[in-house]
Parts: structure tokens; sequence; C-alpha cells
């Protein structure tokens, strides 16, 4: 399984505000799942294409996490937004959910070979492939929905925010509690104009579970920070060592109101631009 949903924050253990579906959502997922593995094992897909995204079994599985996930963004947003940033955010959502529903097709696939070269016995299978919708439907949905809450609602303050220009100043401000991270708590006050390039990559959320916030201040009230310092920190906070030292938390160097967007675009589900290109001609097709 993949390393980059490890939270880096010491006390939480990484399942900090967890969301709690409904039984009808637990239900819906588990059986889209189930369909899945059953139409895997049935097609001998040992191995997967892009393509397999239009099939219908497959679809719902994307369409269950869909729904949760654009969920999570009405939750989220407290603030009047345009239409037109909405459907930005939806349309993210979208391909989101079908990139991550082709991660887990991957992963089933991987498994339907036993260590001799054949194909396993269903009942095998089936247990084997628990782990993959524990991890990517429960674990790592938990993480993904308190992220697209968490980003859209910054994204909506953004839109706020921009009304005013350099009228204030911006603050980052932390939880300031104990479970709040020590790289997060290297941007705590770090206060610049809204035009600065620092809000560019490190407007909050800056990491899974990240429960930290922007601010507008008088700029009678607060000295700003220097630029080139608060990039300094930023980068530190958002720099983790995952598999082949690659720094697992780059891609939450984004701004979600600015790039419209809910998740960022290097998160590794991403990573197979034939996948992306499916999921769009798809949402296209909607």
């Amino acid at each position: 399984m993949h390393d980059y949903y490890k939270c880096t924050c010491p006390t939480c253990g990484g399942f900090t505000d967890q969301i709690v579906l409904s039984d009808s959502e637990n239900a819906r997922l588990e059986k889209a799942f189930n369909k899945i593995a059953r139409w895997v094992h049935k097609e001998k897909k040992t191995a997967v294409t892009p393509d397999d995204l239009g099939n219908k079994t497959v679809q719902g599985l994307a369409d269950e996490i869909n729904d949760i996930l654009q969920r999570a963004i009405q939750t989220g947003i407290d603030f009047e937004i345009p239409a037109a940033t909405m459907q930005h955010f939806k349309n993210n959502v979208y391909v989101f959910s079908g990139c991550k529903t082709y991660a887990e097709l991957r992963e089933l696939s991987d498994m339907l070979i036993d260590d001799e070269g054949a194909i396993k016995q269903f009942s095998k299978f089936f247990k084997d492939v628990r782990s993959v919708h524990d991890t990517y439907n429960k674990s790592y949905l938990q993480s993904e929905y308190q992220f697209a809450t968490q980003s859209a609602n910054m994204a909506g303050k953004w839109a706020d925010f921009e009304q005013y220009g350099d009228r204030y100043y911006l603050q980052y401000r932390t939880a300031n509690d104990d479970r709040v991270r020590y790289s997060h708590q290297l941007m705590h006050n770090i206060t610049l104009p809204p035009s600065d390039v620092f809000w560019s990559e490190f407007f909050p959320p800056n990491g899974w579970r990240c429960r930290c916030n922007a601010v507008q201040v008088r700029k009678s009230k607060y000295e700003p920070s220097d630029s080139n310092e608060a990039r300094r920190l930023g980068n530190e906070a958002t720099y983790t060592v995952g598999a082949g030292g690659k720094n697992t938390s780059a891609m939450f160097r984004f701004n979600a109101g600015k790039e419209k967007i809910i998740f960022p675009v290097t998160h590794p589900y991403y990573n197979d631009k034939e996948v992306v290109k499916q999921v769009e001609k798809g949402l296209s097709n909607e």
C-alpha cells in the first residue's frame, strides 16, 4: 500500500476528526466494491486499462465515492462562491473519484494471481482483497473527506479575501493546540498580503488532517513577515520523505481557491495521464 496518506502529526495517529458515514453509505460502498471484485475474478483481469473505467460495474464504485466527496464540498463551504467555481470543484472531485477507483481496480488485478502464477480461487481472492476495501474506502476515504471539507472551506474564504485585494494582510494560524504537527507550527502567525507568492503555495490545508487556517488582519496591527523566510518555512512544513526519497507532501503546495480545485493535481492518483483523460471523457459525456 502507498504511504502518501501518512499523517505527520505525532499525537493524532492519523485518525483525528474522523467522519462517520451512514450505514447505507457504508453498505453501498461495500456492495459496489464487491461487485468489482467479482467482475475482476470472473473476467480474469490480470491486467487493467483506462478503458475499464467505462465498465458499468467499475463506474458504480466511482459514483459512490464521488457522491460522498461531493457532500464533503457542500459541508465545507461557508461562503457564497460563483456557480462556475463550484462547478470546477465538482468536476475536480469527479475526476479524483474516478482515478481513485482505478487505483483500487489496479490493486485488485495485482492480487488475482497466486505465488504459482495461477488465478486464485474466488474465496481466497475475495478474502485477500478485503484489505484493499478497508484501506481505500475506509482509511483513505476518511482523510480524503476531511481534506475535501477543509479545502472547500478555505477555497471559499479565498474567494472572499480576493474581494479586498491587499487592503488587509492574511495571517496563517494553526489550531494552536497540542495536536498541531511541529512542521505546521513553523508557519503560525506568518503575515503577508494576499498578493504575496507565499499564498499560492502554502494556503491551507497543507496536509492530510490539516486544521490550519488563514484570517484577515489589519495592517496597522501587524508587521509583515519576510516573504523569503516564509516560503522557506512553508517548504519545510510540506516536506515528508516517502518511498524512494520522494517528498510526499509536495502535492499540498497549492491554493484551492486560486486554482479552483479541491484536490491537488499532483496527487498520485493522477500519475497515469491516460486514466485522467478517460475519466474526463466520462465527465464530458455526463
